[in-house]
């Protein structure tokens, strides 16, 4: 007779409410393999703490043999050896990204330079390198091997090399020929990241030169997209040739939910309603969650571990084969052993359901799929024009995304995609594709590196699409503020130092200020701190959310109680013992150990940079909080915000913003008490909130804030054009000579007027015509009442 299912079935997950890879008492500190579904775990449907120890377990790669890609071999390897450059294109499980650069290894393509191939993604990068690795059989590091920022896992010997797009750009910097490297891979082209678009308009102009002497064998070029504008890409590499592989899909039966209408953001709770539905309803299948980032993927996961363990799978689950769920997180910021796990086939009778940011729509394929739910939503940076910065914003995804998502379900066989929105946001809410991300982020960064490679004409650079015109002069604008560029349009010597450092200009010139004054202790902890994830730890359930918080706030009356920047410092200077310390205080042992490694990178690149006779040496006499303050406001005097009105600040940048303070922030609920702040970011909801808050003194940025208005950005299109006229510097030190006769700023009418703003008597008068109006407009008020009495 047949065995009788236990009630709750297996409920298996890999989320916990914690940190996962905090080590805990009596458990191993590193994860091992899936649990096996044994019948005590199914009776008490739980396996939620870490799994038993063991080897990390290989993942699952297809044999060579049984990909599309295997019959286009001797095409492709021909190919790559007759061009210079050639696009391929292929739908995502095809096999491109992991067989290409072994089929190119094993012509011998690699013995006059190694094969670089580029990914957006740094979780793609890494896991495909480990599955390449793994398939020719040799140590990650050794033959195979990557390079993502703040981690080198390669040698001498490396011949096929996965990396960052932005790590390419770097290497260029220092080896502008890439000398090291016979083939470079452009790998998920489609995806339009800005050092994408950036080392297309680089590799193009590499060809227009002549071959260097030292380089034995031509350079070859290979774009590899799933999803491309072929014709166009083609044309901008001299009409090069397109090769385009089959993929195995199997028909997808795409379903609107309606769920969703234009009026909508996105929602994990009508996510996790879908996929139960699917998991009762449906027959023996994975399922692929599509949900925007992190925090609404903790929250997925939970609510769908509670939900599944109270399913009778006697009763209520259709496909009597299906014996329990098995919930997977991914996103960008897991360890390599948590990624790893979403390869592996769930045990016999057991469905998987992997939760993911859209990581898993192009750069990572994971078998098994039959079902996929869409969010119709995804986390993208866009430069604001309110408020003048980047915003990570979540935004309605495109409908090539869309497709691109639901094919997912049909790598293995025919699948069904659940779309959580409706016909209507079909039509009305997504765009045809992506926008490149040139047109709507930040340049300043690339624009400073491309300086750096001698490319002075920023405007008639061969970009595949062209940036506004006005980016880029705010991009050079923003660069001549920090000091990075002369009016001349080149970099000056500080400027050479930021390209130095993967951060952000800002941050940067607040690390070298302190490298200045010989306490860089002070500021590399906090740059690592803010290069990592968010560390500390906001639990969904309202208890241990209230718990959380008060710990929080512990930390940061450690240090006084009025500075995140300085709570930050004080987390990587207390995390002595971490399994104890960090569960106590609810932060992420896993970022925090990212944070302590990008500390020491960072600190060797600083050690370097001191040893230079040229590096700025400087003095001050204060107290180490002051210290931290005034660094900072050295980098960040772009975002200044004085106190307006009530809890509201108005930013100096020019923009005007009216901002509040995050709520996560240790100065939420003390903005009457302070007039001016610095902030690290900015995050747009139905307000402007700022995070990571620091108080200043109006004394410590006066002598900046006149930098945001010395300059135009219009004034410096001759400068992108490198079309400046000696006629324009004359002018320009005419001007700076009055400065130092007069001895005070001789600038734009908006400065003076900002100069006799903001000292501290116009505010309080300022504050006294408020109040005064405020107190008429009451009086006003209460006249004709008292009348009508």
């Amino acid at each position: 007779s047949l065995p009788v299912l236990p009630c709750a079935g297996l409920c298996a997950r890999f989320l916990l409410t914690q940190d996962p890879l905090l080590p805990r008492p009596g458990t191993p500190s590193s994860p091992g393999p899936l649990p096996k579904a044994s019948p005590g775990a199914r009776s008490l449907g739980l396996t939620r703490g870490p799994p038993e120890a063991g080897p990390p377990p290989c993942p699952a790669v297809m044999a060579g043999a049984a990909l599309p890609i295997r019959r286009h071999r001797r095409a492709l390897v021909e190919a790559v050896r007759e061009r210079p450059f050639l696009i391929v294109t292929g739908e995502t499980g095809s096999g491109k990204s992991t067989q290409l650069p072994k089929y190119l290894f094993e012509a011998g393509l690699a013995k006059h330079g190694a094969i670089g191939v580029t990914q957006p993604r740094r979780v793609a990068t890494i896991s495909v390198a480990q599955r390449v690795a793994e398939e020719m059989g040799c140590l990650l590091g050794s033959i195979v091997g990557y390079q993502v920022r703040f981690d080198d896992c390669t040698t001498e010997d490396t011949a096929i090399k996965y990396m960052t797009d932005g790590c390419l750009l770097r290497q260029i910097l220092a080896d502008p020929l890439l000398s090291k490297y016979g083939i470079i891979i452009l790998d998920e082209a489609h995806e339009r990241s800005l050092s994408t678009d950036i080392l297309f308009g680089l590799l193009k102009k590499l060809f227009l030169q002549k071959k260097p002497p030292n380089r034995k064998a031509d350079m070859k070029v290979v774009v590899m997209s799933a999803t491309l504008e072929v014709d166009k890409l083609s044309e901008f590499f001299g009409d090069c040739s397109v090769l385009h592989i089959p993929g195995r899909s199997y028909p997808v039966k795409e379903i609107f939910c309606n769920l969703l209408s234009p009026r909508d953001i996105g929602s994990s709770a009508y996510a996790v309603k879908v996929t139960l539905d699917i998991h009762l309803n449906e027959p023996e299948g994975d399922i692929l969650v599509f949900l925007t980032g992190q925090i609404e993927i903790e929250r997925a996961c939970d609510l769908l571990f509670k939900k599944a363990e109270s399913i009778d799978y006697r009763y209520e689950v259709h496909d009597r084969s299906v014996e329990g769920l098995l919930i997977l997180p991914l996103y960008g910021s897991m360890s390599t052993d948590q990624q790893k796990r979403i390869f592996l086939p769930a045990p016999a009778g057991i469905r998987k359901c992997v939760v993911s940011t859209n990581i898993a729509a192009t750069s990572l394929t994971i078998e098994g799929v039959r079902y996929v739910v869409d969010s119709g939503f995804v986390k993208q940076l866009n430069h604001n024009p309110r408020v003048g910065l980047d915003i990570l914003e979540v935004v309605p995804i495109s409908k090539s995304e869309a497709r691109q998502r639901a094919g997912r379900a049909g790598r293995t066989s025919s699948g069904k995609s659940y779309r959580l929105y409706s016909k209507e946001f079909w039509e009305q809410c997504m765009p045809d594709h992506t926008v490149p991300e040139i047109k709507r982020t930040s340049l300043t960064s690339v624009i400073l590196t491309l300086k750096c490679l001698s490319v002075h004409d920023v405007i008639r650079f061969p970009y595949l699409d062209r940036p506004e015109e006005r980016h880029i002069l705010e991009a050079l604008k923003e660069l001549y503020q920090c000091d990075a560029i002369d009016r001349r349009g080149h970099v000056t010597r500080l400027g050479e130092f930021l390209v130095q450092f993967p951060l952000p200009p800002n941050l940067t010139c607040a690390v070298i200020k302190a490298a200045s004054l010989d306490c860089e202790d002070l500021l590399l902890p906090i740059a690592a701190m803010l290069s990592v994830e968010n560390v500390f730890i906001r639990p969904g359930d309202p208890q241990k959310q209230k718990e959380a918080e008060l710990q929080h706030q512990e930390l940061s009356s450690q240090v006084g109680g009025c500075n995140d920047f300085a709570t930050l410092l004080n987390i990587f200077e207390q995390c002595k013992s971490p399994s104890a310390w960090c569960q106590k205080y609810w932060i992420h042992w896993r970022a925090l150990k990212s944070a302590f490694s990008v500390e020491k990178q960072l600190r060797e690149i600083i050690s370097k940079l001191k040893q230079l006779p040229d590096f700025p040496k400087e003095t001050f006499e204060g107290s180490r909080t002051e210290l931290l303050r005034r660094c900072l406001c050295a980098g960040y005097f772009i975002n200044v915000a004085r106190r307006s009105a009530a809890r509201t600040f108005c930013t100096m940048d020019g923009h005007g913003s009216i901002v509040y303070i995050h709520p996560s922030s240790t100065l939420y609920n003390q903005e009457t008490l302070l007039e001016w702040i610095i902030f690290h970011d900015v995050t747009v909801t139905s307000k402007i909130y700022v995070r990571t808050v620091c108080p200043v003194r109006y004394e410590w940025v006066k002598d900046l804030l006149p930098r945001l208005h010395q300059i135009d950005a219009y004034e410096l299109s001759s400068v992108a054009r490198e079309e400046v006229t000696e006629e324009e510097i004359t002018k320009w030190k005419y001007k700076e000579d009055l400065k130092r006769q007069n001895g005070k700023h001789v600038t734009s009418p908006n400065c003076n007027k900002l100069e006799r703003r903001n000292d501290d008597q116009s505010i309080l008068d300022a504050r006294a015509r408020y109040l005064e109006r405020k107190q008429q407009r009451a009086q006003g008020l209460s006249g004709p009442l008292k009348e009508m009495g």
